[in-house]
């Protein structure tokens, strides 16, 4: 078998990408030159191993079986092949992209990669009813890998994130005033404000965007105390799936 003739030289390479973590990339890539045109992020099958695997998009079943025909790469390699992929390459595992041939723009596309499959396996992984605390409960339509930390009860899968602490009600004031409190004291740039009332349960949440990231906040106050949430998504679809969670909250 010949050697492979690279379309880079390694000292043709620059940094553009701030780590060494590696990649899979096909020779349509790296050897005939194509663009990248769909990457997707699995997870890692060895410790400097980033999860992304990019191809030119059209490579066949039979081509991609044949391990001659790909390599390992630092991503920062291939992101001198084709710069377009480096807005890309901080996206969690589980997310995929495709260039659109009209605009040469990636998008977001469905993923081969299950994100249940990419839950941290060093973590219990809960879903269904689940009991937050002694006197906190809610409802999961999704599987999360579950931690605590600071305090804070923090569930976790691939896109969500949510952080929980419960509050006792020591002073004894009324769930009216203590709105009134977390109303007083939150953004000016929070919008998408809304309330209700579940199961006797007060609920208050609102969104709030900072440093590109896309939060919904929110409070659940009963006569006993206070639960407080935070849903941090990496997909602004997500925030319906993290109103349902903080809608089901019950105390």
């Amino acid at each position: 078998m010949s050697e492979k003739k690279y379309r880079l030289d390694p000292e043709q390479m620059k940094q553009l990408v701030d780590h060494e973590g590696g990649c899979i990339a096909t020779d349509r890539i790296t050897v005939d030159g194509c663009p990248v045109n769909y990457l997707y992020r699995e997870p890692p099958a060895w410790d400097s191993d980033t999860g992304w695997r990019m191809m030119a998009g059209d490579e066949s079943d039979e081509y991609m079986d044949n391990a001659d025909n790909h390599g390992v790469f630092q991503v920062n390699s291939i992101a001198n092949y084709d710069n377009d992929i480096v807005p890309l390459v901080d996206s969690p595992i589980g997310y995929a992209f495709e260039r659109n041939p009209d605009t040469g723009e990636f998008e977001q596309v469905e993923s081969p990669v299950d994100r249940d499959e990419c839950l941290h396996p060093d973590f219990p992984v809960v879903t269904g009813d689940f009991q937050l605390t002694a006197n906190w409960k809610i409802s999961l339509s999704l599987k999360f890998s579950r931690r605590e930390e600071d305090g804070s009860l923090i569930l976790w899968r691939p896109g969500i994130t949510i952080y929980f602490i419960a509050w006792t009600n020591d002073e004894e004031e009324s769930i009216d005033s203590r709105l009134k409190q977390i109303k007083a004291d939150i953004s000016r740039d929070a919008f998408e404000h809304t309330e209700q009332t579940n199961s006797g349960v007060r609920q208050f949440s609102y969104r709030l965007v900072e440093d590109d990231v896309d939060a919904l906040y929110g409070f659940a106050i009963v006569d006993s105390g206070l639960l407080q949430a935070a849903f941090y998504v990496d997909d602004e679809s997500d925030i319906e799936v993290a109103r349902a969670i903080f809608a089901s909250l019950a105390g």
